[in-house]
């Protein structure tokens, strides 16, 4: 007896102490040494054969599950070996998988990390300041990804030019990477040491799994990164790369066609080992995907997706409190005051870009500088005289400069601190505009209490010498760590603040508070890998006069199953009249809402499979008013095959008796005598059909369709009353009695094809071939069906173009190096 007690208390102490040392592992700060790896350079396939690598030491990496079981060693092996060069950072990994599976590929675009594939990634944090990070990833199938993070947002748009190839092996498979300095930044120091992570991804097992322990109920990925030890005498070398392309058009308008024939060249400039300058230099987006035009009911402007290159990689230093909305930089301004005789011929869609510069970086101490500077043209809209008989040009844009210039300071524990301004001149009397704020982030040492805030002040002065300014503030406090979260905060927006010139805010003269609190439970369950509950409120007035306008409660759900299924449910109440000061479009008069509430289910399977779907449906009501909305969008993805999927998105939308603005009536002097509200019913949809065939890793083709239609049917009218009430009024909405349709009444189609081919032809160099079709129509048919309607708008004129562009990579540093290695 007493020998079996003896026994059971050594195996609970080597139990207990077992544990304990796999919690320190887990919990120690992971450290690797780099090998410097002199005069052999090795060729990237994948192999590991090279000689290059015979003498570098190989790690066995026991990595750390981060997901979906955080804080378990991974029972799958991984082999690392870390070697450096005066020309870059190399790695090769070897990645055991035990478990028999065929180790999914599936094909897709650079920076596609979505696919059916296993990953290997490594994050670099050169500067060791936990909250920037270069981070590159291979698939099993060899497609790259690369992203800059940013105080945990990622940047995809940010491309560098490195090598790696992939390979498939009877113990699993295998990785090669080549990082030159000039595709990344860091110090100029003699010794260095960088913050590292790598992060293993085996896509059978939906398992996620880090070198350095990340944990999940830590805010942060950068900041918990290893260490990699020993990078001795490397130096920042001289970035400096140009591509130039030349793009060929095949244009049709109808019956009218013709070709262009365009050139340019982008630069980049390492102006120190930490500041790069980056320009554009007779600029061409003509092969940009695309934008998802709606048609907008409301009071606001609509807010569309950046998808120009050079505007979206390396501007995250730029992106605070919504005072860079890079697509002001080409749109058109003016306005046109014509005279009854005019007849107005065509007008600017947009403002050409003339040039576009950029300096971005950060140094050793953290201190992060950007500047943006980029110069539109004037532009001109053609007028018609009915009288003479003559066409005239009338200026619409100024030539006008927007510029950008923001400093921001890394401090310790994850935290910053930040100063920015905008500044938009126009040359030919238009308005000059300046914005100036600041932003500060602080963090205590244990990253689980943060502080926020935000501060903006703008300047308008237009020809005359009148100067329009306004303010805005935003604090908040919050819990961002731990099962247990909150958050509470205030924003202020006076009712002059105005950031739109070189900004996005949808409308200003808004008092909000808002608070909420959520529970996280990060470690599997019984049932759930994951699931999270979360509540809050929501309460806002005007700025001036300080009126109540908003009170709201919400409450949300969001769980993933075992077999890797998530769902989710949301509530939103609002218990009493919620006041709208903006849909009127008239200072002084307001609308309200009656008591309503709103419910959405969100829906997605495992993505692992051939066959996988997002499904949301939701509701909308009103009852006082007898206003009913639903919606629904089903997004369904076939993969037949690791080079060829089909996905198609449909999403619909009804409301039943919206009320929202319709006109204003005015007397003969312009003046508004009444504002006018429609009850309406409304139809949106939208279908989008994707196909993606990757012929290889360096090749591939996309077809996106995307059809959207929003028809709006009028038949109700209404007086708004002064307090905020609605009435009915004599008016039918027509000019005369014998019209087909009430003048409000829409039928909005936008037909949108964009196919691609792209080839990597050389790091760096691509040749890519786009077709464009285009059809936007509109008219007053509201009685047609969805194939009536279609067949209209395939028959309306379309606007169409081919467009074949070379652009070739040209880096100092590697002509260099492959000069060196000839003569050699």
């Amino acid at each position: 007896m007493f020998k079996n007690l003896s026994f059971t208390l050594i195996l609970i102490v080597f139990s207990i102490v077992t544990i304990s040392a796999k919690e320190d592992e887990k919990n120690a700060l992971r450290e690797m040494d780099a090998q410097l790896v002199e005069e052999v350079t090795p060729t990237i396939d994948g192999a590991l054969d090279d000689a290059f690598w015979h003498d570098v030491k190989e790690v066995e990496a026991n990595f750390i599950t981060f997901l979906p079981e955080n804080g378990t060693v991974s029972n799958h092996k991984t082999y690392i070996k870390t070697a450096y060069t005066d020309f870059g950072l190399y790695i090769s990994a070897r990645m055991v998988d035990a478990s028999g599976r065929a180790i999914p590929q599936e094909l897709g675009i650079r920076d596609d990390d979505s696919r059916n594939a296993d990953q290997f990634g490594l994050i670099l944090d050169t500067y060791q300041n936990g909250q920037n990070a270069f981070y590159l990833k291979v698939s099993s199938a060899g497609v790259q990804t690369d992203i800059f993070i940013n105080r945990g947002r990622n940047d995809y748009n940010w491309d560098a030019v490195w090598k790696s190839e992939a390979k498939i092996t009877e113990e699993g498979w295998q990785v090669e990477m080549e990082i030159p300095y000039s595709a990344i930044r860091f110090p100029k120091n003699a010794n260095q040491d960088w913050n590292i992570n790598f992060m293993r991804k085996i896509q059978s097992k939906n398992e996620t799994s880090y070198w350095n322990y990340v944990d999940n109920s830590i805010d942060g990925l950068v900041n918990q990164s290893g260490v990699l030890k020993g990078l001795k005498g490397i130096k920042p070398p001289l970035r400096l790369s140009v591509s130039p392309y030349i793009t060929t058009y095949y244009n049709k308008n109808g019956s009218q066609s013709g070709v262009d024939i365009t050139g340019g060249m982008d630069l980049k400039y390492g102006l120190t080992e930490s500041f790069t300058l980056d320009m554009t230099l007779i600029p061409d987006f003509g092969q940009t995907v695309s934008d998802n035009l709606v048609y907008n009911l409301g009071p606001f402007e609509v807010q569309y997706a950046e998808n120009r290159g050079f505007f979206t990689e390396g501007t995250e230093l730029f992106n605070k409190g919504g005072l860079f909305y890079s697509r002001r930089v080409g749109q058109s301004f003016g306005s046109l005051n014509l005279q009854d005789s005019d007849s107005l011929v065509n007008r600017p869609n947009e403002a050409p870009l003339l040039n576009a510069s950029k300096i971005t970086g950060r140094t050793k101490s953290g201190l992060g500088v950007g500047f943006f500077n980029a110069v539109t043209n004037r532009t001109f809209a053609e007028v018609y005289d009915k009288e003479s008989k003559e066409k005239r040009l009338e200026q619409v844009d100024d030539l006008t400069n927007f510029n950008v210039m923001v400093i921001d300071q890394s401090l310790k524990n994850n935290s910053n601190i930040s100063l920015i301004n905008t500044n938009v001149q126009r040359f030919d009397g238009g308005n000059n505009a300046n914005v100036v704020g600041s932003d500060f982030r602080l963090r205590d040492k244990s990253n689980t209490y943060q502080i926020e805030g935000f501060g903006a002040y703008n300047n308008i002065q237009n020809p005359s010498g009148f100067v329009d300014d306004g303010y805005k503030y935003n604090a908040s406090f919050a819990k961002i760590s731990g099962k247990y979260q909150f958050d509470i905060g205030r924003n202020v927006e006076s009712d002059t603040y105005n950031p739109n010139d070189m900004g996005f805010l949808r409308n200003p003269n808004e008092i909000s508070h808002f608070a909420s609190i959520g529970y996280n439970q990060f470690q599997p369950t019984a049932i759930f890998n994951q699931y999270n509950i979360w509540a809050g409120a929501n309460y806002s007035t005007l700025y001036e006069p300080n009126l109540y306008q908003n009170f709201s409660i919400w409450n949300q759900w969001w769980a993933q199953t075992k077999d890797f299924q998530s769902f989710s449910v949301n509530l939103n109440y609002r218990p009493s009249k919620t006041f709208d000061y903006f849909e009127p479009r008239v200072e002084g008069a307001k609308y309200f809402r009656t008591w309503n509430y709103s419910s959405n289910l969100r829906y997605s399977s495992d993505s692992r499979k051939a066959f996988m779907s997002n499904v949301s449906v939701g509701i909308w009501n009103a009852p006082d008013r007898e206003q009913f909305d639903y919606w629904i969008n089903i997004s369904p993805r076939y993969r037949l095959n690791d080079q060829f999927s089909i996905n198609y998105e449909i999403n619909y939308n009804k409301q039943f008796s919206s009320i929202g603005f319709a006109e204003h009536a005015t007397n003969e002097s312009g003046d508004i005598e009444a504002v006018i509200f429609g009850e309406r019913d409304i139809d949106v949809m939208s279908n989008v059909l994707g196909v993606n065939y990757t012929i290889n890793n360096k090749m591939g083709f996309n077809f996106r369709l995307r059809h959207y239609w929003n028809k709006v049917d009028y038949f109700n009218y209404f007086n708004l009353t002064n307090v905020g009430d609605i009435e009915p009024i004599a008016y039918s909405g027509k000019d005369l009695v014998s019209d087909a349709y009430e003048k409000h009444d829409t039928n909005f189609n936008v037909f949108n094809i964009d196919a691609v081919y792209s080839w990597q032809i050389a790091p760096g160099s691509f040749v890519n071939v786009v077709w464009k079709d285009a059809v936007q129509e509109v008219n007053q048919m509201v009685d047609m069906n969805f194939s009536d309607n279609l067949r209209n708008v395939l028959s309306t004129e379309h606007q169409q173009n081919l467009s074949i562009r070379l652009i070739y990579f040209l880096d100092y540093t590697q002509i260099k190096r492959d000069i060196a290695i000839n003569r050699s």
